[in-house]
C-alpha cells in the first residue's frame, strides 16, 4: 500500500511475524481465563463438599451452579460496550479486580445465598473478561497467527479447569475437612486475578481501537451501529451468538455437574467423582484445546466448528442409546464416550465460538459484537446448569444427555449454514468493515495495473497519430491488443474480487464501476487501432493529433486522481481529485470541440468512404474522453463518500 497513515500502520501489524509480544498480550489475557474457567468449574467439586456440610437442596444446588454464569450473561453486554465507548485499556483492569473481591467474597460467605451473590458478582467480571481479552489479542494479532494466539488466550481455561481439581485433590489428600475446603479452594481464584492486575493497567491501547476509529470516515459510516448490521449481516448476528448458546448449553450442563454425574453413575463420596473428573479433564478437555491451537489457522474455524458440534452430537446419542448398558458392562467404554464430548467440544465450537465474534464485526463494535455472543452463550450456560439437577430428576441422566445431543445437533446445521470461513484473513476482510482501505490495499495493485495498461495503449496511439502519415499499422493495432486483453485480466480480478465479498452494495457498486469504465476506455481505444489498420488508414491530420494528445492529458489526470484515492488516508482531502475532475471536464470540452471540427472539416472530401472511415475514428476519440469524465465523476463520488466525510 501506499502513503502512511493509520492504514499502513495496520497493514504492518497485520503482516507481523509472530513475536514474543503477542505472545506476553496472549498470556495477560490467558491468566483471566486461567482465572474464569478456574472460578467457573471449580464450584463443581465446590458443590460435592457444600452438600456434605449443607444438604442444600436442588434448587439451590442449581443456584450456586448457575449464578456465576447468570452474572456472565449481564458482563459481556456491559463491558463490551465500555470497550467500544471508552476504550480497550481502560476497561480491562475493571473486569480482572471485579474477580479478585468477587472470589474473595465468595469465600468468606457466611451463608449460602450470600454465596450466590457473590458468584453473580463474579459473573459479571469473568463475563466482562470474554469480549475484551478476546477483542485485545485479535487487534493486537497478526492476521496468519491471529486464530491461535486468541484460542490460546481462551485454551488457558484448560489449565484452569485442572488447576481446581488439583487444588481440590490435595486438599482432600491432606485431609483438610469440607467446611474449610471449599473456602480454600473459592478464595485461591483471587490469587492469579490478583497478580495480573498490574501487567494490564501498563497495557497500550490497541492500535485498531486508538488509529482507525479516529478516521470517522467509512469504518463509521459503512457499520455505524448494530442495526446496521442486523439489517445487513443478520447471518453474522445469529451464527456467532445462536452458536455459542447452543454449544454453552450442551458443555457448562456437563461440564460444570461432571463430578455430580460421576455420583449418579455410582461412585461414591468426594474423591473417586473428583478423580473421575480430573482424569476426563486432563485426557479429554485440555488436549482439546490445544489441539484447536494447532489446527485453527490450517483447517479453519467453521470446518471444526461443525465438526466439534456433529462430535459432541454422535458422543451424546451413542451415551443415550447405549449409556445405561455400558455402565455395567464396559465403564472405560462409557468414559471414553463421554470424554469425546469434552475433546470435540474443546477442539472445536467451544474454541471458534470465542474466536469467530471478534473477526466478524468492525473494529467499533468488535468488542459489543462479541460481547452479544458472549452474553447468549453464557445465557445457554446459565440456564443449563441451574435446571440441570432438576431435569436429571424430570428426565433421568440418560435421556437429558440425549437432548443434549440434539442441542449439538443444531449447532451443527447453525454453524453449516450460517458462518464464514475467516483464517488467516485481515480484520479488515473479515469484518468487511472500511472496504475503501481494503480495496487500496487488497486490489491496489490490480487497480495500477489497468492505470498502466492504459496509459501503455494510449501512448501506441499517440504515436500511431504523431506524423503525417501512419505505417506498421499492424504493429500499432496488436500492441493495444495486447494492452487490452492484458487488462481485461485485472479487471476479471477485481470483479472476482468485489463478488466474492458482500457488504456494502454502493462501494462495491462504484468500484465494479470504475473497473468497467477503465476497461471501456481500452476497449475503445483497441477500436480506434483496429479501424485504422481495417481501413488501411495511411494518412494522420492535426485532429486525430489533437484528440490523441487531449486523450494522453486526460488519463494523466485519471492517474493523478486513482493515486490521490489510493492514498486518502494519508492526505485525508479531495482537493487533488476535484482538481483533476475539472481539468477531465475541460479536456472533454476540448475534444468536443475538436470533434466538431473535425466533422466539418472531413465532410468537404470528394471520398464519401474516407468520410465515413474518418468520421468513426473521430467519434470514438471523442468518446475515449467521455469515458473519461465518467471515471472521475465515479472517483469524485467515491472520494466525497470516504474522504470527505472523514474530514
Amino acid at each position: 500500500m501506499r502513503g502512511g497513515g493509520e492504514g499502513a500502520e495496520l497493514k504492518r501489524l497485520e503482516e507481523s511475524k509472530l513475536s514474543v509480544e503477542h505472545l506476553k498480550i496472549m498470556l495477560i489475557s490467558g491468566i483471566s481465563f486461567f482465572t474464569d474457567a478456574y472460578d467457573l468449574f471449580v464450584i463443581g467439586v465446590v458443590l460435592i463438599m457444600l452438600r456434605q456440610v449443607y444438604s442444600p437442596s436442588p434448587l439451590m444446588i442449581g443456584l450456586l451452579a448457575s449464578s456465576a454464569l447468570f452474572g456472565a450473561v449481564i458482563g459481556p453486554t456491559i463491558f463490551g460496550y465500555f470497550g467500544d465507548k471508552f476504550g480497550r485499556k481502560y476497561t480491562y483492569w475493571v473486569t480482572i479486580s471485579i474477580l479478585a473481591v468477587a472470589a474473595l467474597g465468595s469465600a468468606f460467605s457466611p451463608t449460602l445465598l450470600i454465596l450466590v451473590v457473590w458468584r453473580l458478582v463474579l459473573g459479571i467480571g469473568i463475563g466482562g473478561d470474554y469480549p475484551l481479552s478476546s477483542t485485545i489479542v485479535a487487534e493486537y494479532a497478526n492476521k496468519v497467527d491471529r486464530g491461535k494466539l486468541v484460542a490460546s488466550t481462551f485454551a488457558m481455561q484448560g489449565f484452569g479447569i485442572v488447576a481446581g481439581i488439583i487444588l481440590a485433590l490435595a486438599l482432600i489428600y491432606g485431609g483438610v475437612p469440607s467446611q474449610l475446603a471449599w473456602r480454600v479452594l473459592l478464595a485461591a481464584g483471587a490469587i492469579p486475578a490478583l497478580l495480573v492486575i498490574p501487567a494490564r493497567r501498563k497495557l497500550k491501547e490497541t492500535v485498531w481501537y486508538s488509529k482507525l476509529t479516529e478516521l470517522k470516515g467509512a469504518a463509521v459510516q459503512a457499520n455505524a451501529t448494530l442495526r446496521d448490521i442486523i439489517r445487513k449481516r443478520p447471518s453474522i448476528l445469529v451464527g456467532t451468538a445462536l452458536s455459542w448458546f447452543l454449544l454453552d448449553i450442551t458443555y457448562y450442563g456437563t461440564g460444570i455437574f461432571t463430578p455430580y454425574l460421576t455420583t449418579l453413575f455410582g461412585m461414591k463420596g468426594t474423591l473417586a467423582p473428583t478423580e473421575t473428573a480430573a482424569m476426563i479433564f486432563l485426557i479429554f478437555a485440555v488436549p482439546g484445546y490445544w489441539i484447536a491451537v494447532a489446527l485453527i489457522d490450517k483447517e479453519g474455524r467453521k470446518p471444526m466448528q461443525v465438526i466439534g458440534f456433529l462430535a459432541i452430537s454422535m458422543s451424546f446419542f451413542t451415551i443415550f442409546l447405549f449409556g445405561r448398558y455400558l455402565i455395567f458392562d464396559a465403564l472405560p467404554v462409557f468414559l471414553f464416550i463421554y470424554g469425546l464430548s469434552f475433546f470435540f467440544s474443546n477442539y472445536g465450537p467451544n474454541t471458534t465460538t470465542y474466536v469467530y465474534p471478534v473477526e466478524l464485526y468492525p473494529t467499533e463494535l468488535r468488542a459489543r459484537g462479541h460481547g452479544i455472543a458472549a452474553t447468549f452463550g453464557k445465557l445457554g450456560a446459565a440456564l443449563s446448569t441451574v435446571f440441570f439437577p432438576l431435569l436429571i430428576q424430570l428426565l433421568g441422566k440418560f435421556l437429558l444427555i440425549g437432548v443434549l445431543g440434539l442441542v449439538a445437533f443444531v449447532g451443527f446445521v447453525i454453524s453449516l449454514v450460517l458462518l464464514p470461513e475467516t483464517k488467516q484473513k485481515s480484520l479488515f476482510e473479515t469484518s468487511r468493515e472500511y472496504e475503501l482501505h481494503l480495496i487500496t490495499t487488497t486490489l491496489y495493485s490490480e487497480f495500477i495495473h489497468l492505470l498502466d495498461h492504459i496509459s501503455n495503449a494510449t501512448k501506441i496511439i499517440d504515436r500511431m497519430f504523431s506524423g503525417k502519415t501512419i505505417t506498421e499499422r499492424d504493429s500499432y493495432f496488436s500492441g493495444v491488443k495486447r494492452e487490452e486483453h492484458d487488462a481485461d485480466m485485472n479487471v476479471k480480478n477485481i470483479m472476482e474480487y468485489i463478488v466474492s465479498h458482500e457488504a456494502n452494495p454502493s462501494i462495491y457498486e462504484n468500484l465494479a464501476n470504475l473497473a468497467r469504465r477503465l476497461d471501456d476506455i481500452l476497449d475503445l481505444e483497441e477500436a480506434v487501432a483496429s479501424r485504422v489498420n481495417i481501413y488501411s488508414i495511411s494518412r494522420s491530420d492535426n485532429y486525430l493529433r489533437d484528440f490523441s494528445k487531449t486523450i494522453g492529458s486526460c488519463v494523466s489526470q485519471i492517474q493523478i486522481a486513482v493515486g490521490e484515492l489510493m492514498n486518502f488516508e494519508a492526505k485525508k482531502d479531495i482537493k487533488g481529485i476535484n482538481t483533476a475532475h475539472r481539468e477531465v471536464s475541460r479536456l472533454e470540452n476540448v475534444a468536443d470541440d475538436i470533434l466538431r471540427s473535425s466533422l466539418a472539416h472531413i465532410m468537404k472530401q470528394n471520398s464519401f468512404k474516407t468520410a465515413m472511415e474518418y468520421k468513426e475514428i473521430y467519434e470514438l476519440l471523442e468518446l475515449i474522453t467521455d469515458r473519461c469524465v465518467d471515471v472521475m465523476d465515479i472517483i469524485s463520488d467515491i472520494a466525497v463518500r470516504y474522504i470527505y466525510s472523514s474530514g
